[in-house]
């Protein structure tokens, strides 16, 4: 799940019961502009915020079956409020987005302050032909004290502060087919519709070989618009290459020639010392790479899981991509996931430390597959020699995914 979706539901059990409307006052349309206005519009949505859907109905009440009963997605929401201002509107797709006047991207937040919900919804507006026509943020704020609103406030609070920010920009351009006319080659590219101040995901991931090639976790890189790679002082930009959900592993390229990459051992002992290096926490933390020690402590993975091993070497949100290496600095593994400790206490049962990783031999086999370059090292457990983990370190990198 996506960090704007844990937020919507971490910010529901903060809140308690529904809070209500303070208003979004100070915004008025123009008597003069009859809506919904000709010109079509095309809205850009983050898809991590597009595609979710509160757990609740905007229109009724609890849920009273066991079925799930979901609410609204936030494209029908945005897409329902846009129709009271626009003949035409549609979402923004990086290809096939019918032609259109105006270009509007929003990226709604929220927070808690002082007992109330704010929702902020930041948004930028281009021409047909590119040309940015104006930005602003447009915030509703809902606390207690009033009568409610119904279960799916948190939808309910967003449709408002997307509302606002259509309000504001009809108010201000006066928008008409005439005048912001329909145009079939899009000019904006996405790079200018993606929120590079807040990345959706972070993670990590290592170099396979000197021509820039880097293998991650393929949740780390799932829909995004664009993806940032930083080591140390520097960063590119990459592209996913190859990825297979199955396996969760994909590719990047980079085109940043390195002469660090980590080598793959494509068999590991029971018990054998195993060290991650992971960017965990990255919105929290410094952009050190942070470095764990345990053990290989069981074959298994997760039911129904593939090639997976577990370990005992701590890790972290944002770990996900990082390689799990033995004392001499080889890949036996990918870092996966974790089991979720949280859920698993409610249960009565607190894990510690059971983390999985995908083995070395599916990994190679992916990029065998792919026709990707990599090296073999050492199959020898047993082998003389332990590298310093500096040795290590130049090859692991961080991962930023955008939208």
């Amino acid at each position: 799940m996506r960090k704007w979706a844990v937020a919507l539901a971490a910010l529901w059990m903060v809140m308690g019961s529904p809070p209500v409307s303070l208003g979004a006052e100070g915004v008025t349309l123009p008597k003069d502009l009859p809506l919904p206005t000709d010109a079509s519009v095309a809205i850009y949505l983050p898809k991590h915020i597009r595609e979710f859907r509160n757990p609740f109905r905007s229109g009724g009440g609890f849920q009273t079956t066991n079925a799930l009963q979901l609410g609204a997605s936030f494209e029908e929401l945005t897409l329902g409020a846009a129709q009271h201002f626009f003949k035409t509107s549609f979402m923004y797709e990086p290809t096939g987005t019918p032609a259109f006047g105006l270009l509007v991207a929003i990226h709604p937040s929220l927070k808690k302050e002082d007992q109330q919900m704010i929702a902020t919804a930041h948004y930028q507006v281009y021409d047909g032909g590119g040309a940015s026509l104006m930005q602003g943020d447009a915030l509703v704020r809902w606390g207690p004290g009033s009568p409610a609103r119904g279960p799916d406030y948190l939808g309910n609070l967003s449709e408002q502060a997307i509302t606002r920010a259509l309000t504001e920009i009809v108010a201000q351009l006066r928008p008409t087919a005439s005048k912001y006319p329909s145009q079939g080659e899009a000019a904006v590219k996405i790079e200018k519709l993606i929120d590079r101040e807040h990345p959706v995901v972070s993670g990590t991931g290592f170099f396979l070989n000197r021509s820039g090639q880097i293998l991650t976790a393929a949740h780390v890189v799932h829909d995004c618009a664009s993806v940032d790679v930083h080591y140390g002082k520097d960063s590119v930009a990459a592209t996913t290459t190859a990825n297979s959900a199955l396996l969760d592993l994909a590719v990047l390229e980079t085109h940043a020639n390195s002469e660090h990459f980590l080598r793959l051992r494509d068999h590991a002992e029971l018990a054998e010392s195993v060290i991650n290096v992971g960017f965990p926490l990255q919105t929290l933390m410094t952009d050190a790479p942070t470095v764990t020690r345990g053990t290989l402590s069981s074959r298994a993975g997760l039911s129904g899981s593939l090639g997976q091993f577990q370990f005992s070497a701590p890790i972290q949100p944002g770990a996900s991509g990082g390689p799990v290496v033995d004392v001499r600095g080889n890949v036996l593994g990918v870092a996966v996931g974790t089991l979720n400790a949280s859920e698993l206490l409610k249960s009565g049962v607190l894990p510690q430390n059971v983390n999985f990783a995908l083995e070395s031999r599916y990994v190679e086999k992916f990029l065998q597959q792919h026709s990707v370059p990599f090296t073999e090292g050492s199959a020898d457990a047993h082998a003389p020699g332990e590298v310093s983990i500096d040795e290590v370190l130049p090859a692991v990198v961080s991962i930023k995914c955008y939208q």
